[in-house]
């Protein structure tokens, strides 16, 4: 452990569980400004700890709005108690050198990453458990930020000291969540997916008011991607049309656990959905469209491809959730070919998968990446030859790296 890492000290575990304390703390990720540890307490009929997991985050850094995030899984949690751990407590506590961190202490959710066993999965239990989050996912749909239960949870974060939940109380027409922040209108949405797509030394698209109106460009900086104009009457309905997303539906994200049936085989089911930072009120059409973005982030392409066609049956077919899909797959797809013409490592990756799994853009944007059904079952990948894909080109990009640097250094010599 370096001597800077957070770490769980004493006084850490004082200020956080101030009656019991755990027997043992096992460490999952650990840096200067953040640490995330299992604790697992004695059993005791009294307490309400057994086994939970730990996050703590320096107060130095910006925060991650524990109580956005946590006042959003617990909504979660009431609608689909059977797949949302619960969160048992979110505050700040000090460490032995005075130092204050946000922390927040949930229910640990015992099982599989879907990541880890999706290929072991037949076909039948690959389908179920899809078919099953969708469902979940459906239900969460049905939660608005007006909602009575939404508000109230939300009022009890607010006493507890959670300010920035308090526009969501006070302000009507809002919506958002921790990775966007409270959002007044469309309009803000739109500039906040420009705003976390944007590169700091080169432009792949603009975004630009039409003339005098309130309707939106978006114009990609590569002529065959075009460009695309938002109507402001579909912008304005985004708020309305807001409801309970988790946005981050990756098989990093899904825990599952395995079952036995009669006849003795294992039978894998969801057990939980983790991971609720970038959770909150936004179009179903926003959390669909994000799913384009994640795909080639984890290795197994069959997963995308079957979320993808489920998830599109249960999102409106409205103009305005059509026009958000849109925007976002043109802003994303534009920026992904402006990495790719250059070394960025992941744009590669991305772009290799889609390549050697024959991904073209469907016409209908709800489907996003598809495949034909005459190119046979999708290539999933491998932990290890996901890592080899990953690695060989790491090693490319440090070549076309050498030999640009190479070339610029002959070119000033020979103009010298």
């Amino acid at each position: 452990m370096a001597d800077r890492d957070v770490y769980p000290d004493e006084c850490l575990m004082k200020h956080i569980f101030t009656t019991n304390q755990p027997k043992s703390t096992s460490i999952f990720l650990q840096d200067w400004n953040e640490c995330v540890f299992k604790a697992e307490f004695p059993k005791d009929p009294q307490s309400d700890y057994t086994t939970c997991v730990v996050r703590i985050e320096s107060e130095d850094e910006k925060p991650k709005n524990f109580r956005m995030v946590a006042a959003m899984e617990q909504i979660a949690a009431t609608i689909i108690p059977d797949h949302v751990p619960k969160t048992l407590q979110v505050g700040k506590a000090a460490n032995a050198q005075g130092r204050m961190f946000h922390f927040s202490v949930v229910e640990i959710v015992e099982g599989d990453l879907l990541e880890d066993v999706w290929q072991l999965m037949s076909a039948d239990e690959q389908s179920n458990v899809v078919i099953e989050l969708v469902e979940a996912v459906q239900r969460l749909h049905s939660v608005r930020l007006s909602d009575n239960m939404a508000q109230e949870v939300l009022r009890k974060m607010l006493r507890e000291d959670g300010e920035e939940l308090q526009p969501f109380l006070e302000t009507p027409g809002v919506f958002g969540g921790p990775h966007t922040g409270v959002l007044n209108d469309g309009h803000e949405l739109l500039y906040s997916i420009m705003g976390k797509r944007k590169l700091k030394k080169s432009s792949f698209c603009t975004m630009d008011a039409v003339n005098d109106s309130q309707d939106v460009r978006i114009q990609s900086s590569f002529e065959d991607m075009g460009s695309m104009v938002i109507n402001n009457s579909d912008i304005s309905k985004w708020a309305g049309e807001s409801v309970l997303c988790h946005n981050d539906l990756t098989p990093r994200n899904l825990i599952l656990k395995s079952r036995s049936s009669a006849d003795g085989k294992s039978n894998y089911k969801l057990a939980g959905i983790i991971d609720w930072e970038m959770a909150g009120f936004y179009p179903p059409s926003y959390e669909l469209g994000l799913q384009d973005t994640y795909f080639c982030a984890d290795r197994h392409v069959s997963f995308y491809l079957l979320l993808k066609e489920h998830m599109k049956k249960i999102v409106p077919r409205s103009s305005s959730q059509i026009a958000l899909v849109q925007a976002n797959a043109l802003i994303y797809e534009s920026q992904q070919r402006k990495l790719s013409n250059g070394t960025n490592i992941s744009s590669h990756i991305r772009k290799r998968v889609m390549e050697n799994s024959k991904l073209t853009w469907d016409n209908d944007p709800y489907v996003g990446w598809t495949r034909s059904s005459q190119d046979g079952p999708p290539l999933d990948y491998s932990s290890a030859a996901f890592q080899k894909l990953e690695d060989d080109l790491v090693e490319e990009m440090l070549a076309r790296r050498k030999l640009k640097a190479e070339l610029k250094s002959t070119a000033v010599t020979v103009i010298a």
